[in-house]
């Protein structure tokens, strides 16, 4: 049976679901920590304009480059710094302080510019991080070895097909190639009963003995 849309079809459904793939992958990446915290201005809003949302509730995450006090850098770069106030204190899923290099999600005041003071940290430790990428890494590798061993790409059909085994070769013979080889078998060596009649018919034929 032909596919509805031939293997145009095929390449946009391709595209289409990578797409959201990507876009599932940004979402989550982009979802704040607490669910009741997405309501409230994060750090890609408030680290431009810091001054917009001073005396407002909002929700800073990035990793802490000082202990002493808490401050936090709210971009990869090292740039976004908002000290902590009573970040040790609010928080709520680790038992010890916080250490350089940690993530850290706080919600909180932001008293002036590059001040919050915090009413809720939670963070998560590079350990943790680690433990993740090396884990999802492992169970990707699985199943791309998986599917390269009994799948490969055909060009001319643009599509993935099974890959052939080994003893895939010893296909059962049809059945009418085994009519076939029975017919020829019998034509090359002719029963014996059927010789001995026609033999006997002629020595009666002849009056022979």
């Amino acid at each position: 049976m032909s596919e509805p849309y031939g293997q145009s079809g095929r390449v946009l459904a391709v595209f289409v679901l990578g797409a959201l793939l990507v876009g599932s992958l940004v979402w989550v990446g982009a979802t704040a920590a607490d669910p009741l915290e997405s309501q409230y201005p994060d750090e890609t809003e408030v680290t431009p304009e810091p001054e917009a949302y001073v005396g407002e509730q909002v929700v800073l995450g990035g990793f802490v480059v000082d202990t002493d006090p808490v401050v936090i850098a709210t971009r990869a770069s090292g740039h976004g710094r908002f000290t902590l106030v009573d970040a040790d204190d609010r928080l709520q899923n680790a038992a010890g302080p916080l250490d350089v290099d940690d993530r850290v999600a706080a919600f909180g005041t932001l008293e002036d510019e590059s001040t919050l003071v915090v009413e809720r940290t939670t963070t998560r430790q590079p350990s943790e991080t680690a433990y993740m990428y090396v884990v999802s890494a492992i169970g990707g590798l699985w199943v791309v070895g998986r599917f390269v061993r009994g799948w490969r790409f055909d060009r001319s059909t643009l599509a993935f097909v099974p890959r052939r085994r080994a003893d895939d070769s010893s296909q059962p013979v049809a059945p009418s190639k085994q009519a076939s080889e029975t017919t020829d078998s019998t034509s090359t060596h002719p029963e014996p009963d059927r010789d001995e009649t026609q033999h006997d018919q002629h020595v009666r034929a002849s009056g022979g003995e």
